[in-house]
């Protein structure tokens, strides 16, 4: 069996393992664009320097070695044949294959902002690429813009920071993080991002970018007449799935390729995983974009196992749960961040250290904000991953631990009711 991934992150990368482990006679290779394998969660450390770009990996030094994968670095797919079950690579080659995984990825997408395309110092922050970049650029300018205050904006605004330099976020919202955080949360972040030298215009959107002579960047024009003078901009302001080597295929897609239950797409042997694909969220119900690392993981193992033979089901796809540290002080948050509506209800515990919230409906929480005393928090992500009625808790919520949900069959076998 031939075996073919296209993309080495958190799903290609899972999905080759997986297969390893079930068929140890199949020919797996691995084809990437980049030269190396690293954790995307990472790339702000490398922009901080408190990571080399070696030191950004995932995976043993010896992976493919260890598990008998070929890989194909530095190569990008350009076309696919379904009917002939082969690609096209950028350097020519052709790769044929019996079972193929599509885990391209996503790329950053730059909005139609005057001048944005133009400047030389503008990056998005993706990939490896775009964090040596912005490291470099960092080390030739004092003052750096970043356009969206979410998660990736923030982490590059706090990388940039660490290293010195004078770091504006402008942000659409009326606070940073707003997909992640209440304004409770935000405000406390907020605070801490401003004493070490942050400034952030909220409620605001760029109107131009502001370039020399070179199209050297020197500053942003916001609509609303302000400028921010920068020699730098990160734009965090969306991804894109690598999808184009699909067109003229019969491979459906909407904003990603559409996957069923076990991650294959409309063309049987054919599947895909992480930022590439539609899926449906466990939480919501809804079909989006896989947005998180650990829901690419398990995608590209229930890929690897189906495409193996072995029949698996995307059984877990929770994607509402968010982790961050910014200047030392933690915080997570899980499901709604705020009430939807009156039928839900909202229990906080506060001090001097701890902010913590949780959302009700019906005897069950369904969200959760935690910052400074994250204690709980996967606990707080099982109930309201697998919706446990938590009735007889609810005045004591903050206090619940594992023990609580640890009950005894009638054969004498202790387990988990979550």
């Amino acid at each position: 069996m031939r075996y073919l991934i296209l993309g080495a992150s958190a799903a290609g990368i899972n999905a080759a393992k997986t297969i390893r482990e079930l068929d140890s006679a199949g020919d797996i290779t691995v084809i990437s664009r980049d030269e190396q394998v690293y954790s995307r969660c990472m790339l702000h450390h490398v922009i901080s320097g408190e990571r080399s770009p070696e030191k950004a990996g995932f995976v043993e030094a010896d992976f493919f070695k260890r598990y008998n994968v070929r890989w194909l670095a530095g190569r990008e797919t350009i076309s696919l044949d379904t009917a002939g079950k082969k690609v096209k690579l950028s350097n020519g080659e052709e790769e044929r294959y019996d079972r193929l995984l599509i885990a391209t990825g996503a790329s950053s997408v730059l909005p139609p902002v005057e001048n944005l395309a133009r400047g030389k110092q503008v990056r998005g922050l993706r990939d490896l690429a775009d964090a040596r970049a912005i490291a470099r650029m960092a080390g030739e300018t004092d003052a750096a813009a970043v356009i969206g205050a979410g998660l990736v904006g923030m982490d590059a605004a706090y990388a940039l920071a660490r290293r010195g330099v004078k770091v504006s976020v402008i942000e659409v919202a009326g606070q940073l993080l707003p997909l992640q955080l209440d304004r409770r949360a935000a405000e406390k972040y907020e605070q801490l991002c401003r004493q070490h030298g942050m400034e952030f215009f909220f409620n605001e959107m760029v109107g131009s970018v502001v370039l020399d002579a070179q199209d050297n960047v020197i500053g942003l024009k916001l609509k609303s007449g302000k400028t921010v003078p920068c020699g730098m901009v990160i734009v965090a302001t969306g991804v894109r799935p690598n999808i184009e080597f699909l067109a003229g295929t019969p491979i459906e897609t909407g904003r990603g390729v559409k996957v069923n239950e076990f991650q294959e797409t409309s063309v049987a042997g054919v599947f895909a995983a992480g930022d590439v694909c539609e899926s449906r969220e466990t939480f919501t119900g809804k079909v989006m974009l896989t947005p998180i690392w650990p829901a690419a993981v398990k995608q590209g193992q229930v890929a690897g196992s189906n495409m193996a033979g072995v029949p698996k089901r995307m059984e877990d796809n929770f994607a509402f749960r968010n982790a961050m540290t910014f200047f030392g002080l933690p915080a997570a948050s899980f499901g709604f961040i705020n009430p939807p509506d009156a039928s839900y209800r909202e229990l906080i515990d506060e001090d001097a250290d701890a902010y913590k919230k949780v959302i009700l409906q019906n005897g069950r929480i369904k969200g959760a904000v935690l910052q400074g005393d994250i204690t709980g928090a996967g606990l707080l992500a099982a109930l309201i991953k697998e919706g446990i009625d938590v009735t007889n808790y609810q005045e004591r919520v903050f206090d619940l631990t594992y023990a609580n949900f640890f009950t005894q069959k009638e054969n004498g076998a202790f387990y988990f009711t979550i």
